[in-house]
């Protein structure tokens, strides 16, 4: 169908956020008089994701339900799209639109650039649509690298605390193996953030996430398996020799001529036979004259 499309045009990206992202984004779900007067009907199959999409699972009972109430009452609130047919707002809304097997959807035009639009759709996503953990932390990342943000910046942004932004975008140190487990929701967070702090030990984090997965265990349990594997690493680190310790043994190994070692507050003295061990034992004046 061919139409004119009416465009919103913006200098900034203040014009576009205001105090929030979702507020023209409100004004124009909400606003039904200006959605009637600012809606295009145009084939679902023009649309487009959004490349800057953070999220990549869609639940797919989610989109059921959706589709069966869009069956039944079509779709209330237009599809906010760019001039390139990008979808800006509202991905879910079309995805369930072809589930229900309709041909045609409402859109809004929005004139917007590149870095609007991936600014747009990360923090649009972030306030508005339940992403997983690493989801919502590769987003922070995003904002980061591409808007070269601080993370008290971000936090600001999205509206959530600096703590929790530094929480969330650790979970991008874990192997990606750990991270698609999150994506996939075989594990959450507190499952995983123990781990965090077994980074160094690939062989220990390996084996306590796929006892994790095999034996679903709990957050708490993940956490026990943690710190009983530190203190048994902390026990099985021995302290080093002083200079003195070294020079005594190697005294003694002198005057024996065998094998001396200093160890917890022992001595270990080594001999190759029987023979040899009178021998030690006479140099001690231990070995008794028949």
């Amino acid at each position: 169908m061919a139409a004119s499309k009416k465009k919103y045009n913006f200098k900034g990206l203040d014009d576009i956020f205001g105090e929030s992202v979702t507020d023209i984004i409100d004004v124009i779900e909400n606003d039904k008089k200006l959605a009637k007067e600012k809606t295009l009907i145009i084939s679902v199959d023009l649309l487009k994701p959004n490349p800057y999409q953070p999220r990549k699972v869609f639940e797919q009972e989610e989109l059921v339900n959706l589709a069966e109430s869009i069956k039944l009452h079509g779709i209330i609130q237009p599809i906010i799209v760019n001039d390139k047919n990008e979808i800006v707002a509202g991905e879910r809304r079309m995805r369930a639109a072809k589930l229900a097997g309709l041909k045609e959807v409402p859109v809004i035009v929005l004139t917007l650039s590149n870095a609007q639009m991936e600014e747009f759709a990360i923090i649009e996503n972030i306030q508005r649509v339940d992403l997983t953990d690493i989801e919502e932390a590769n987003a922070y990342k995003q904002l980061s690298m591409s808007l070269k943000l601080k993370q008290e910046e971000i936090a600001i942004r999205v509206g959530k605390s600096r703590s929790h932004i530094a929480n969330i975008m650790r979970l991008l140190n874990l192997p990606k193996k750990v991270q698609d487990a999150l994506l996939q929701k075989k594990i959450t967070m507190g499952q995983a953030k123990p781990l965090l702090t077994i980074l160094g030990n690939e062989s220990l984090l390996e084996d306590i996430f796929q006892k994790t997965i095999d034996q679903n265990l709990t957050a708490r349990d993940v956490e026990n398996l943690v710190k009983n594997a530190g203190k048994e690493k902390q026990e099985t680190i021995k302290e080093p020799k002083s200079p003195n310790i070294i020079q005594t043994e190697n005294r003694i190994m002198r005057r024996l001529g065998t094998k001396v070692t200093i160890d917890n507050k022992k001595i270990t003295i080594g001999y190759s036979s029987e023979a040899d061990l009178n021998r030690v034992l006479e140099i001690l004046g231990l070995l008794e004259e028949d």
